[in-house]
């Protein structure tokens, strides 16, 4: 303002007038506002199915927050429940809900998950001539990762494709070498559905693989099965899908038929999914009419206190949650994603409340309340 000259003195009441407004209306206005919170640097590590995902919510969550500088780290579930328990990252990421060995290790500090998507495992291959999806059930895929059924051409195959040339080409299994959290959801599938997977193998996050080459990350298992001819693997949807992987059709042992992985598909399967998550929580093989039967939710790992974290870090903690299970959801379907269920996004949020600053709940800010 140019202060030689001389207003009349309506007109400087009514200046005054619009900047008290102005600044009454600060708490509440997006990022574009002064006054609105511009967020911190965070570090976070875990799971690599939901990367895609977490790679478009960091960047997008900056345009609200310019200062939240998100370093997400894909390193697989095991390595960020790891790091999360060492404090060397603000928050983790697992697709594999935390058992009691994990709980244990966090000697006492309550760890809150939140469920932020729903994905889907997919059996994935690299097959001569073979263009149309196939078509597996669950005691087939275990077979085939047990060393069992060794061949494509194998009968068992042969009886699930009629119609379909399978080749006379060798199997080569294609796996993770990392903890993961896919391999969780996919081992933990295999058990339900064969006796024997169950007995020689089981479900974790690392298991003794009978047979087959690891490779790190999805993208690490992608390469493999693309690199590989006639390998067979498992990966997250959206990495079969940009690597242009086949993938098949899979009739779990609750299916009326074989079901394709998709995102209505997926998402059907995520309507099984409730509150609170337990080491137990899973929706694999959905009774859901035309529910994907390898299908996960993945989630944030947020310790209930972070007075251990400067209150910038904290707040912008808070607020980046919030901000995935509002304005992030919209975005994850074009990524080969499916939503939360209403009531599961609703009660993840909710969740919120639980999250503690110096003995005190800490809020999300009006900037990502009005985003």
């Amino acid at each position: 303002m140019n202060r030689t000259k001389r207003w009349a003195g309506g007109a400087v009441l009514a200046l005054s007038l619009m900047l008290v407004a102005a600044a009454c209306s600060g708490g509440g206005g997006g990022s574009n506002n002064a006054s609105a919170f511009v967020g911190a640097a965070l570090a976070g590590a875990g799971a690599t199915f939901p990367d895609p995902v977490y790679e478009t919510w960091t960047q997008d969550f900056q345009q609200v927050e310019p200062n939240a500088q998100i370093n997400y780290q894909a390193i697989g579930s095991g390595g960020g429940i790891e790091q999360l328990q060492q404090k060397t990252v603000d928050f983790g990421a697992s697709d594999a809900p935390l058992q009691s060995t994990d709980i244990a290790a966090f000697h006492g500090e309550k760890v809150i998950q939140f469920p932020t998507v729903v994905g889907g495992v997919v059996f994935a291959y690299n097959i001569n001539g073979v263009s149309q999806p196939l078509n597996m059930d669950g005691p087939t895929v275990a077979s085939i990762f047990m060393g069992k059924i060794k061949n494509w051409s194998d009968p068992a195959i042969a009886k699930l494709n009629a119609g379909v040339k399978l080749p006379n080409q060798p199997i080569q299994v294609c796996h993770r070498a990392d903890s993961s959290g896919t391999t969780f959801i996919f081992t933990s599938w295999l058990s339900q559905e064969s006796a024997a997977w169950a007995k020689h193998v089981g479900a974790d996050k690392s298991v003794g693989w009978p047979v087959g080459n690891g490779g790190n990350g999805n993208d690490g298992v992608a390469a493999c099965i693309s690199q590989t001819p006639g390998a067979a693997g498992y990966v997250e949807y959206q990495f079969a899908v940009t690597t242009q992987l086949g993938f098949a059709s899979i009739k779990g042992q609750n299916s009326s038929d074989f079901v394709a992985p998709s995102t209505s598909s997926i998402s059907a399967a995520g309507q099984d999914l409730t509150l609170p998550i337990k080491p137990t929580t899973n929706i694999l093989d959905s009774k859901a009419s035309g529910a994907y039967p390898i299908s996960s939710a993945t989630y944030l790992l947020i310790p209930q206190n972070l007075s251990s974290l400067p209150k910038d870090k904290a707040q912008t903690l808070v607020d980046f949650v919030y901000w995935d299970l509002n304005d992030g959801q919209s975005k994850v379907r074009s990524l080969n994603y499916a939503q939360l269920p209403e009531a599961v996004r609703a009660g993840s949020q909710a969740q919120l409340d639980q999250l503690q600053f110096g003995q005190k709940a800490i809020k999300p800010t009006p900037t990502v309340r009005h985003a």
